[in-house]
């Protein structure tokens, strides 16, 4: 799973002010859409043993500058608002055990990092990113763990998955196609997160999404002492003094 986009969260629950998006995003309904234009996982897959070591590149090598594409833009936001942070649960939230043939999984999905930064770096590796803190203090000093949460946010589905949960959770959460009544669409997760009040107006901030879903020691034959499995997604939110709603 990877960031499909970033929105401003009302005080009402509802979504304001245009969507944003992850540096270099991929639209996988576009031509020729490949996932892997948008997915990265940490360790890469020749780590073996598959565990992080001090320099795995935190991001995407399409997400390692502050460059986003003219039809996928940064979201804009203003200091101490409320922003969802959408993606699709993939199977990872109601197929028991996080999918098929997938022992050792953690329960709820795994968790979900928010850090932030108004000092990224194009060198960014997730060992240190991981040391950041919520009081800023944690690793090199420069960013904070925003938020810490549950993959699954206890909503969201796929269609079509065979899912008990999926199903139950569609006929709980009705999710229709905007402007068309008796339509479908699959209820993307959404990890909530407060920028913070001191962020700075008129210069891009850094976020790191960073989901951990590790395999369990003594659970999986193929890794007997389990493994390291993150996914990341990078971006950057436009700070302005008031959003459009």
């Amino acid at each position: 799973s990877w960031v499909e986009q970033l929105s401003v969260v009302a005080p009402n629950a509802s979504y304001v002010g245009e969507y944003g998006y992850s540096r270099a995003f991929r639209d996988k309904g576009g031509p020729g859409f490949d996932q892997n234009a948008n997915l990265w996982t940490v360790p890469p897959l020749e780590n073996q043993p598959p565990f992080v070591r001090p320099g795995d590149l935190l991001c995407h090598p399409s997400q390692r500058t502050l460059t986003p594409l003219p039809d996928f833009p940064r979201l804009k936001a203003s200091p101490g608002l409320i922003l969802a942070l959408r993606y699709a649960e993939n199977g990872h939230s109601t197929i028991p055990g996080g999918g098929k043939g997938l022992p050792g999984k953690p329960q709820l999905g795994g968790t979900v990092f928010v850090f932030g930064t108004n000092a990224a770096r194009e060198d960014e590796t997730l060992s240190n990113v991981l040391q950041w803190t919520a009081d800023g203090r944690g690793g090199d000093g420069r960013g904070t763990l925003l938020t810490a949460q549950n993959f699954d946010d206890g909503r969201c589905y796929q269609l079509g998955n065979g899912a008990a949960l999926a199903n139950l959770r569609r006929e709980r959460f009705p999710n229709p196609i905007p402007g068309q009544s008796g339509t479908d669409h699959e209820l993307l997760c959404e990890t909530d997160v407060k920028l913070p009040d001191s962020v700075a107006v008129g210069r891009p901030f850094t976020l790191y999404w960073v989901w951990q879903w590790p395999t369990a020691p003594g659970q999986d034959p193929n890794f007997p002492r389990g493994k390291d499995e993150y996914y990341v997604s990078c971006m950057d939110v436009d700070i302005v003094q008031e959003v459009a709603s």
